[in-house]
């Protein structure tokens, strides 16, 4: 059985611990003026749980995001037929994605490079990639850079799976918590969680284009939230290219911004976590991804991106953490 090791790149402002399994955030730690610390991530203590790891807490997603129906992914007029681990879909790449594989890890410049290949038809998936993705740390900001190549016409959607309760405290709620995100528009759910249809957000208790407290989300009715098991479990679309959000907790007064070049970001209140021993929305994760399953819709603008041995997949993710 490999070995689960532990990585951390440290400077004077932030701490974050990664494992070699799955290219896992195992904890983000901040210190605050007074020089206190907060881990504002949930993890486990013991490295051997994150084996298992069913939440996928904080590991890299792949090959691909969130849930693609039945688990055929059609190319090019071709229809692949993924491994389906998800009420009959296929969810975060399958039931052994690389979020359940060991990674090489090297240094880089105030980094770390993870790495992996997936070789053609793994877990259904057409075409032998390699993917990589550093984890940069710049004073207050942690920065997430993919990239992957690839020997023939694929599909990848990649991204980082933590769970943010920046209270530090993982028995607190979110529900304190205020958000913002500049987005007219969600992908709203079936009642498999499957991306269906494009919701314009006016009037709408999902919309947080203005600062909103999450407590307000969570005391309102709405079908696309029972959906969810009474949460957010959807796709926002950005506004921009470069899309942006942040949130910030009045307890503790961190706030994390986020910027991204991924179109969309699938916001999820992590409704499920009492079946792994967590408290039911205790954490918010912000997967910043193209939409799940493939999904298009021209009227604004989204469709998949396709990559093949002349066009490499590149994106990134920026996190910027301060006390207010």
């Amino acid at each position: 059985m490999e070995e689960i090791k532990v990585y951390t790149l440290e400077n004077k402002f932030l701490k974050v611990e990664f494992l070699n399994l799955g290219a896992i955030i195992k904890k983000i730690e901040l210190k605050n003026k007074n020089g206190d610390v907060k881990n504002i991530v949930l993890g486990y203590e013991d490295v051997e749980k994150y084996r298992e790891n069913s939440a996928y807490l904080g590991a890299v997603i792949g090959r691909t995001a969130g849930r693609i129906k039945d688990g055929i992914l059609k190319i090019a007029n071709i229809e692949y037929q993924l491994n389906k681990n998800n009420n009959g879909n296929t969810l975060h790449g399958g039931k052994k994605s690389i979020s359940h594989r060991f990674w090489n890890v090297e240094k880089i410049e105030n980094g770390l490079c993870f790495s992996i290949k997936s070789s053609h038809l793994d877990s259904g998936y057409p075409a032998s990639i390699e993917i990589k993705v550093s984890y940069i740390l710049n004073n207050n900001q942690l920065l997430i850079k993919y990239f992957a190549t690839t020997d023939n016409l694929t599909y990848l959607n990649l991204t980082n799976h933590s769970y943010f309760n920046l209270s530090g405290n993982p028995n607190n709620s979110i529900y304190e918590d205020i958000l913002k995100i500049n987005s007219d528009y969600l992908i709203g759910i079936d009642k498999n969680s499957i991306p269906c249809k494009t919701i314009n957000l006016n009037n709408n208790i999902f919309d947080f284009r203005e600062s909103k407290i999450l407590e307000e989300f969570f005391k309102a009715n709405d079908e696309q939230k029972t959906l969810a098991n009474n949460g957010i479990d959807h796709p926002y679309i950005f506004n921009e290219k470069i899309g942006k959000l942040e949130i910030k907790n009045l307890e503790s007064r961190i706030k994390m911004s986020l910027e991204t070049d991924n179109p969309a970001v699938v916001i999820y209140t992590a409704n499920y976590l009492q079946d792994i021993g967590f408290k039911k929305h205790s954490a918010i994760c912000f997967e910043t991804q193209e939409a799940p399953n493939l999904y298009r819709d021209e009227n604004i603008n989204i469709c998949p991106t396709f990559i093949d041995k002349n066009t490499n997949y590149e994106k990134y993710t920026k996190f910027i953490f301060t006390f207010k």
